[in-house]
């Protein structure tokens, strides 16, 4: 298990898209284009020119029921350590006792649901992402709800920005178009 120190620097460690190629070899791409197929279910691969000793991954899930609940997921890749979510339009319990790693502002989230858009966080003595704020009372993810799906590529940005990401996302949403009869 990793400490919150290390996972902060995980999370502040600048990071890339990469592409694999044949040879085993990474590719670092400064500009990525990304078009998602609706429900949305992809994994972008990161890493860090700085420190190639970690991987990491982006994923991303959309419920087929509800498209505007959507999970932004960041994870070290070799460990399977969760750093940071962002959930918009879900529900999560926190746990129910608040060690002394605990920030004030989650332990009146003690064993409490919370409905609605929220951001989890990796806290020591916990299963990785177990505590989770509303996004309306997080400082550090500006967007706080997802109400048209044409806010997925701004959301996804800040997602990024979020986890020091380099790479330049450029999203465009395919919209289904239906003929008439």
């Amino acid at each position: 298990m990793i400490t919150k120190v290390q996972a902060d620097y995980l999370l502040d460690l600048p990071k890339y898209v990469i592409e694999h190629e044949a040879k085993g070899e990474n590719t670092f791409l400064e500009r990525k284009s990304y078009v998602p197929s609706i429900p949305i279910n992809d994994r972008l691969y990161l890493a860090s020119k700085i420190d190639d000793e970690f991987t990491f991954f982006i994923d991303i899930y959309q419920t087929s029921k509800n498209l505007l609940k959507i999970s932004l997921h960041f994870q070290e890749d070799d460990a399977s350590i969760g750093l940071l979510r962002v959930d918009f339009n879900g529900r999560h319990r926190n746990p129910s006792i608040a060690n002394e790693s605990i920030p004030e502002i989650f332990k009146r989230y003690a064993d409490i649901w919370i409905e609605g858009s929220h951001i989890h966080y990796f806290f020591e003595g916990y299963k990785p992402l177990s505590w989770a704020i509303p996004l309306t009372i997080d400082d550090s993810f500006p967007i706080k709800e997802f109400s048209d799906t044409g806010q997925f590529g701004s959301i996804l940005q800040t997602f990024g920005k979020r986890i020091n990401l380099q790479t330049v996302l450029m999203v465009t949403i395919q919209q289904e178009i239906h003929e008439l009869d």
